[in-house]
Parts: C-alpha cells; sequence; structure tokens
C-alpha cells in the first residue's frame, strides 16, 4: 500500500511539471492564438452621406475618403483647418491626428513626407535623417506624397512610364523636374476614341490631350467650356478644374499664366 502511495505521488509530481501544452484541452493547442487581422474597411458609397474618414453605418465602418484602391487601411488623416495653425505634415490636436499639407484628394494617406533641408544632403528620393523620413526630389507642391520614383537611367531600357528593375520601381518619361510624381499617363493611342484628357481603357488611365513631351504628367485641364464664364486661369465649376486661358493646344498644363498659349 505504501509503494503504491508512493507512486501515485510521483506520477501527480510528474504531470504537474509538465508544461501546459502538453495538457490535452479540447480544441486549445496551447499556442498563442495569432490575433485577428483587421477587417478591410471599403469606402463609403451610401447615397447622400458626406461623413469624412470613417463612421458607421448599420454596424458597418466605412470610410468617406476616396481612397484610390476602393479600401481604407487605417492611415489617412484629416487636413488640418485648425485656426492659426501651421504645422507641416502629421500633428495632433486634442488627441486627433491631422495633417498640415494640401493634399490634392483632400485628406492625408500617412505617406507623405517633409522636403529635405538637412545641409549639405544630396540624397535623391526618400531618405532618412535622424529616424525620420524625408524626400530630396523638389517636389511643386512642398511635400512628398510617398508616390515618387528616379527616372529610369538602366541602359539599354527603352520602358516608358512606371517599370521596375530588381525590385525598384523607376519611370521611363522624361519629366522636367528630374523625377516622376507617379501621376503620369501615356497618350491614349486606342482606334477610335476621342475622349480628351485623362480616361480609363481595361482599367488603365490614358490622356486624350496631345502633350508635346509625348507622355501626361497628370496636370492638365480642359479649356472652361462655360457659358458666361469670364474666369482667368484655373478656376473651378462643380468641383472640375478648368482653365481660362485660351491655349493653341486646346488644353491647359499646369503652370499656365496670363498670355500664356
Amino acid at each position: 500500500m505504501r509503494i503504491k502511495r508512493m507512486l501515485l505521488c510521483i506520477l501527480a509530481f510528474a504531470l504537474l511539471t509538465l508544461p501546459v501544452s502538453a495538457h490535452g484541452h479540447g480544441h486549445h493547442s496551447g499556442r498563442a492564438q495569432a490575433p485577428k487581422a483587421q477587417a478591410a474597411v471599403a469606402v463609403c458609397t451610401v447615397e447622400g452621406c458626406t461623413a469624412a474618414g470613417r463612421h458607421v453605418h448599420n454596424g458597418v465602418t466605412y470610410c468617406g475618403y476616396d481612397h484610390a484602391g476602393g479600401f481604407c487601411d487605417g492611415s489617412c488623416h484629416a487636413l488640418c483647418t485648425v485656426k492659426g495653425c501651421t504645422a507641416a505634415g502629421q500633428h495632433l490636436h486634442n488627441g486627433t491626428t491631422y495633417c498640415g499639407y494640401d493634399h490634392a484628394g483632400g485628406f492625408c494617406d500617412g505617406s507623405c513626407h517633409a522636403l529635405c533641408t538637412v545641409k549639405g544632403c544630396t540624397a535623391a528620393g526618400q531618405h532618412v535623417h535622424n529616424g525620420t523620413t524625408y524626400c530630396g526630389y523638389d517636389h511643386a507642391c512642398g511635400f512628398c506624397d510617398g508616390s515618387c520614383h528616379a527616372l529610369c537611367t538602366v541602359k539599354g531600357c527603352t520602358a516608358a512610364g512606371l517599370h521596375a528593375h530588381n525590385g525598384t520601381t523607376y519611370c521611363g518619361y522624361d519629366h522636367e523636374g528630374g523625377f516622376c510624381d507617379g501621376s503620369c499617363h501615356a497618350l491614349c493611342t486606342v482606334k477610335g476614341c476621342a475622349a480628351a484628357g485623362q480616361h480609363v481603357h481595361n482599367g488603365v488611365t490614358y490622356c486624350g490631350y496631345d502633350h508635346a513631351c509625348g507622355f501626361c504628367d497628370g496636370s492638365c485641364y480642359a479649356l472652361c467650356p462655360v457659358e458666361g464664364c469670364t474666369a482667368a486661369g484655373l478656376h473651378a465649376h462643380n468641383g472640375t478644374t478648368y482653365c481660362g486661358y485660351e491655349h493653341a493646344g486646346g488644353f491647359c498644363e499646369r503652370g499656365c499664366r496670363a498670355g500664356h498659349c
């Protein structure tokens, strides 16, 4: 009897010292369960909704910003409208993140960077100083939106537009500024197409204007056709930008001025 009790004590001690993962617990495996991935948030298409950023309809979260891919990854922020604030880039007001850069889309997608002003730095494109990312390209808007690329210098390459070499994206168009800001498009060569400006064929954006440089840099505008309008230069009607100058080519490119055609 004494031996039996000793054996039982030894068995109990052995069970207590086994790792937790060795015990059977039904459907529990003993491994830490991976956290659930955040569900993709679709851009809001609810009729009449004007809410900006993330909001809810019938228990489902949507985003009111016009993300290019149709989905929000949670890195977007409202542009700062706080009176007197001159902060550039992402910053906080009362615990909420805003962006001080004037993003064309009306919101910040979280990928913007300040232009590099570090003395003596000649780095092109995005690079880091003391843990902060800057951009070495001279963006006309005064900041980098994260979509810029170097012009292709690979010997023998004749690829037009954005393309990759060894996992790095380059642009084959001869951009005047010495870099590509990601908004360029090929000129439309689709037979029978008479569309003006930027338009889409099979999911690819083309431009119908006859740009002298052989490609569209994304900054062209239609001449204003609104009857009675006397506005000069770039102006908007119903959210669309037009140009009031009578350009000889039949369209306007960014940078036009009075008397320019």
